[in-house]
């Protein structure tokens, strides 16, 4: 079993600088949503927004209140589907019966009962 978690405890210096505003409190937003942030706690929570902009979140990272610069997840473009035409090419031949002899048994078969194979 797990000790529980100690209360998160600020410094009598920081709270007194969260009363003026001098600190900014990101709340985490949720994947999907737009999280404005300072480039201070940008700097210092980088990973976590990396983290957020791979699941899909946009984070918007601001300088005196104005917007710098947008966060955002990478889309990876998918490469169309193109055939390999040398390879393709150099594979063996199968030999065999033509499918349209394969179609005339199937239908001498269907009409005429199973007989001589025409192809024996």
């Amino acid at each position: 079993m797990k000790p529980p978690k100690k209360p998160l405890r600020y410094s009598s210096v920081a709270s007194a600088k969260a009363t003026k505003g001098r600190i900014l409190r990101e709340a985490i937003s949720p994947p999907g949503n737009t999280a404005v942030v300072n480039v201070r706690a940008a700097k210092d929570q980088l990973s976590s927004l990396l983290e957020q902009a791979s699941r899909g979140a946009e984070v918007i990272i601001t300088s005196d209140g104005q917007p710098k610069a947008r966060l955002v997840p990478v889309r990876v473009q998918r490469k169309l589907y193109s055939v390999d035409w040398g390879w393709l090419e150099s594979q063996p031949l199968v030999s065999g019966p033509s499918a349209e002899a394969l179609v005339a048994v199937d239908r001498a078969e269907r009409a005429h009962g199973p007989g001589p194979h025409p192809l024996d």
